[in-house]
């Protein structure tokens, strides 16, 4: 009866094999795993962990699906850990989340939390330095698969704006009204593009456009620098930082006046 008593405190007793000093580490990744691969790993770096959460108490648990501190954090030999299990697969289906508007560093953390992977694509995708993600794929909380990939098209990163007070001795020159200009109204749209850039079907390449936004009455230019298709009404399509200045990129389509 004693010899059982011994087995089972040495079974449970963190054992850090192959080292010679009771040295810092760092705690493991464990969420995601199941009583067997936490209960090995957890012994073989020498540290300790509670639960909590259903299973729990019976220790009929089946994963983890939290834990504290977390991975990568730096803990003293036979630390603590405590970890938020399951009695659930901690593998199975879970809801995409929203990514739109997130930077490259908020997406990688809500990703990693939902244990989903992502793939980038527009300017700045292939090096990392895009600004946001404008659009993803399947939308959010769609349920898909454990380590699923979700694909987000990222717009360009918005330059900062440099303000230039005027000298206080200059007045500002009353508006005037400019007659005779060019303008087509109907509606504008936006997609992954260069800022202060845009595209139309029937003005040529250089031209410097004003875009009006007929409900709010906001206004931005730009150049064209890029061809579209023949779309009736459709007189451009922005890119997301200019279409953001006029309305929020999930509103998609607003109704404008593009005056040369």
């Amino acid at each position: 009866m004693w010899a059982v008593a011994v087995a089972a405190v040495m079974l449970l007793a963190p054992v850090n094999v192959g080292a010679s000093t009771h040295h810092a580490r760092r705690m493991p990744d464990l969420v995601g795993l199941t009583r067997i691969q936490v209960f090995r790993i957890m012994r073989h770096d020498g540290l300790y962990f509670v639960t909590r959460g259903p299973g729990s108490a019976h220790e009929n648990w089946r994963g983890v699906v939290a834990q504290s501190p977390g991975a990568g954090t730096v803990v003293a030999w036979h630390a603590q850990a405590i970890l938020t299990v399951t009695v659930t697969s901690p593998r199975g289906p879970r809801a995409v989340p929203r990514l739109i508007g997130m930077s490259p560093a908020q997406t990688l953390r809500a990703m990693r939390a939902a244990q989903l992977y992502f793939s980038p694509f527009g300017p700045g995708s292939t090096t990392g330095k895009w600004g946001s993600v404008i659009a993803q794929s399947p939308r959010a909380g769609t349920l898909v698969a454990w380590h699923a990939n979700v694909s987000v098209r990222v717009g360009p990163r918005r330059r900062a704006r440099v303000l230039v007070a005027a000298p206080r001795h200059l007045v500002a020159a009353p508006a005037t009204v400019v007659s005779g200009l060019n303008f087509k109204v109907g509606v504008a749209t936006w997609y992954p593009y260069y800022a202060g850039q845009c595209a139309t079907w029937y003005l040529p390449k250089g031209t410097r456009i004003t875009v009006l936004d007929l409900s709010t009455g906001r206004s931005i230019s730009c150049v064209i620098t890029d061809r579209e298709d023949h779309l009736g009404n459709h007189v451009v399509d922005l890119s997301a930082a200019q279409f953001s200045e006029l309305a929020s990129l999930s509103t998609g389509v607003i109704g404008v006046k593009v005056t040369w």
